[in-house]
């Protein structure tokens, strides 16, 4: 991919190159969260860079062109196979995967070397080898697919592959996005819609529940969930929803209608309905009282007690 933002670079600071080795320069590496444009060759081109030496607090953005601030800038590109040793031949077995890279500056004062700056996966160890005994991913693939650090970078080109290729399918799921300011890193949310103009995701932040605009060409962001991105790629829908915001819990979440409950005085409802109730309006009818025997008025039981009182 073209994208710069998530990847590894390497960089060379201050006056020209005047080394006869390339392992005599001061080497910086670190890892590119954020961009201001899409163009890498544009020479506006600001950069927001994390090295390894420095805590990530100590992050700053980089004019990638401007003259006098890199003599060499390079932008991870690949992933080869290659030994881990100096020497031009080696055994199979001694072969480990490292990040090869492509320069943004310095490319015609790095042409002049025979050997290029590589980082081994790993360990990030930087070493200097000879780009015609690198060996292709696909060549030693079976050997290293079950690989901890070839599976995770592989995962991640492939999530990055899918947020920028196809954005609109991802309305729904879960992503951590890098936090170019503010004093935490990262933020998660969720992904609640995609705007074909601009190329932007709108996402749903969890922790304040607001929305953001962020462009994943721009600003680093990573699917999260276990087996979503390998889920994606099979074209399978794993069914992830939205957070619902705090409104939405209300509505979503009110206790279900389960009847009314009997009522054990009706003569303290009617008295509340009677003062509380619009004027002339009838109080509810009472439930039947249930499991006792009610008398009519005018039963005929009743008769007979006033006819055997007025004999007496």
């Amino acid at each position: 991919r073209e994208e710069i933002v998530g990847k590894r670079f390497l960089s060379v600071s201050g006056v020209k190159l005047k080394c006869s080795k390339l392992s005599d320069l001061c080497w910086r590496a670190g890892v590119i969260r954020a961009a201001t444009h899409r163009d890498n060759f544009h020479k506006d081109l600001q950069v927001l860079v994390e090295y390894d030496d420095r805590e990530w607090q100590r992050r700053e953005w980089v004019c990638v062109h401007k003259v006098g601030i890199f003599q060499v800038f390079l932008v991870e590109k690949t992933l080869m196979w290659t030994s881990r040793s100096e020497t031009h031949r080696a055994p199979s077995g001694a072969l480990a995967p490292a990040l090869t890279f492509m320069p943004l500056v310095g490319s015609s004062e790095l042409s002049v070397f025979d050997v290029e700056p590589i980082e081994f996966l790993r360990d990030r160890h930087l070493a200097f080898r000879d780009p015609t005994n690198f060996k292709h991913v696909q060549d030693y693939e079976r050997r290293w697919g079950k690989d901890p650090a070839v599976a995770e970078w592989s995962r991640s080109q492939d999530g990055q592959s899918i947020l920028l290729a196809t954005p609109s399918v991802l309305v729904g799921y879960r992503v951590q996005v890098y936090r170019s300011e503010g004093t935490t890193q990262w933020y998660t949310a969720v992904i609640v819609g995609y705007n074909e103009g601009t190329r932007e995701l709108t996402v749903t932040d969890d922790t304040v529940l607001e929305d953001h605009n962020e462009d994943p060409c721009l600003v680093q962001m990573r699917l999260i969930g276990d087996g979503v991105i390998e889920s994606i790629m099979r074209g399978e829908n794993v069914g992830i929803t939205p957070r619902r915001s705090r409104s939405n819990l209300v509505l979503h979440h009110r206790p279900p209608n389960r009847g009314k409950k009997a009522i054990k005085n009706p003569k303290k409802l009617n008295r509340r309905t009677t003062v509380s109730g619009p004027a002339g309006a009838k109080p509810p009818a009472q439930p039947p009282d249930r499991g006792k025997d009610s008398t009519p008025p005018d039963s005929p039981d009743k008769a007979d007690k006033d006819e055997r009182r007025s004999l007496r």
